[in-house]
């Protein structure tokens, strides 16, 4: 076994961290766009969908279950 250094991509999403500040973030924009490849539509352009402003997202609108505590 050998130390390959800090992980930079797990499953295929690109992993981007901010050590100081304790933040992590996962890309899946190659996914995406070997996914867009592969049916044929690479040129297609993003549309914007945005939720609606009324509405309010919380964690307190995802029910809590008990299993939710061992992790």
């Amino acid at each position: 076994m050998k130390d390959l250094g800090r992980a930079k991509n797990i499953l295929g999403m690109e992993i981007t961290r901010d050590r100081k500040q304790w933040m992590l973030w996962l890309s899946q924009e190659k996914y995406i766009l070997q996914v867009l490849e592969r049916f044929n539509m690479e040129s297609s352009k993003p549309v914007s969908c945005s939720l609606g402003a009324h509405f309010k997202l919380s964690s307190k609108l995802s029910p809590r279950r008990n299993m939710m505590s061992s992790i």
